[in-house]
């Protein structure tokens, strides 16, 4: 069998995936009722999903082989999204808002009063390569992402349900009432309790998994594992020359057995650039224990579209606030160094007490105190034991 790729969608691509997801709708039952015209549908069609991409919270993947391409996608919108995007589909649809405005309003009743949560809005793959397994690679990829989390999912999925398809197999279950919609337009509303993973001990430490491949784990420490500091002078300062990578490549690992010594891998800990100050480095190092970066805590730990669209000035506050506060081994809150450099050269990104990400960040030499704790919480990648 072909091998197949998921990843996210870059925004360059917004339109043809838009336009890719209308044609693989083209013959849904729910389409057709809401454009009954078949030469407008399409173009409308494409329109609509054209808006949920540009949608602030939107997670879009794309499912990709060697030979055919793009094979698959997948939509999803966090349930808190901006309501403007509704008036955005009036304006795009025109004189079909009154069918679209109708799943809007009729979802509310059917979703369960719980936050947060996804909504799946498209999941579409290319006829060529149906009975494939791209629809379930690309539900599994964005399912263990909230999984890991503790976020459940939503859908209204557009033929009956079973329980023995693609939805059943992954867990969801009927919710609320049928959506009806005309004579023969139904949706069915489906949801999906998050399954959150347990974690994991490794090398005398609790690990959270963070995502886990064929042959290989990436951890992130549960706990803030110790006070630390992140350079020992105030002074400008880059990932690859802190005291902090030094200690974490050193006595760090002379904390683990031989044996877990040997399963950790070499990572490539890519240079992170602060998003919204600019000041980082561009240097790419080798580490085998190393700091989560800015961008990887958004990708792993939550994302609300703050990165990109900021609502505050000085840092991301949102609701996976709670996802991303970790505390000492005795219990006390603190705060947590990224690798991202803050504001300035002589700041670091960190998480506080509190969850949220300070992308201004903090002293480089901050130490931790009795009243303001600060330390440690280092991230690896693992070979899976035999």
């Amino acid at each position: 069998m072909e091998s197949l790729t998921v990843r996210p969608i870059r925004a360059e691509e917004t339109g043809d995936v838009a336009a890719f997801i209308s044609a693989g709708y083209d013959n849904d039952i729910f389409f057709k009722w809401a454009v009954a015209n078949d030469e407008e549908r399409l173009q409308i069609v494409t329109e609509y999903y054209k808006v949920y991409l540009n949608a602030k919270g939107c997670i879009s993947h794309v499912a990709e082989t060697p030979s055919k391409g793009g094979v698959g996608a997948t939509v999803w919108l966090p349930h808190d999204v901006d309501i403007s995007i509704y008036d955005d589909i009036d304006r795009v649809v025109g004189p079909y808002a009154p069918q679209f405005r109708a799943v809007a309003d009729n979802s509310h009743y059917s979703e369960p009063p719980m936050g947060p949560f996804y909504q799946l809005v498209a999941v579409v793959t290319a006829k060529e390569a149906r009975r494939m397994g791209v629809g379930a690679a690309l539900l599994k990829y964005q399912l263990d992402h909230l999984d890991a989390l503790g976020i459940s999912t939503y859908l209204e999925a557009s033929t009956p349900y079973t329980g023995k398809g693609i939805y059943g197999k992954f867990g969801y279950q009927p919710v609320g009432e049928l959506m009806h919609f005309g004579e023969n337009a139904v949706l069915y509303p489906l949801w999906r309790p998050a399954n959150r993973k347990s974690t994991m001990e490794f090398g005398g430490y609790e690990w959270r998994v963070l995502e886990e491949n064929q042959d290989s784990y990436f951890l992130l420490s549960e706990q803030v594992l110790e006070p630390g500091i992140y350079h020992d002078k105030f002074e400008g300062t880059k990932w690859e020359d802190s005291s902090i990578r030094k200690y974490l490549n050193g006595a760090f690992l002379e904390t683990f057995k031989l044996e877990d010594r040997e399963r950790l891998i070499e990572n490539s800990t890519v240079p992170s650039t602060n998003p919204w100050y600019g000041a980082g480095s561009q240097t790419t190092t080798s580490d085998r224990a190393f700091l989560l970066s800015v961008e990887e805590v958004v990708k792993y730990l939550g994302n609300s579209g703050q990165l990109k669209c900021p609502v505050e000035r000085f840092y991301i506050s949102d609701h996976f606030n709670e996802n991303r506060k970790a505390v000492l081994p005795e219990g006390t809150p603190a705060r947590w160094f990224l690798r991202t450099q803050g504001s300035t050269a002589d700041f670091v990104c960190v998480v506080t007490n509190e969850g949220k990400i300070s992308i201004s960040g903090d002293f480089v030499n901050r130490a931790s105190t009795p009243l303001f704790k600060v330390g440690i919480r280092p991230a690896i990648r693992v070979k899976k034991g035999k």
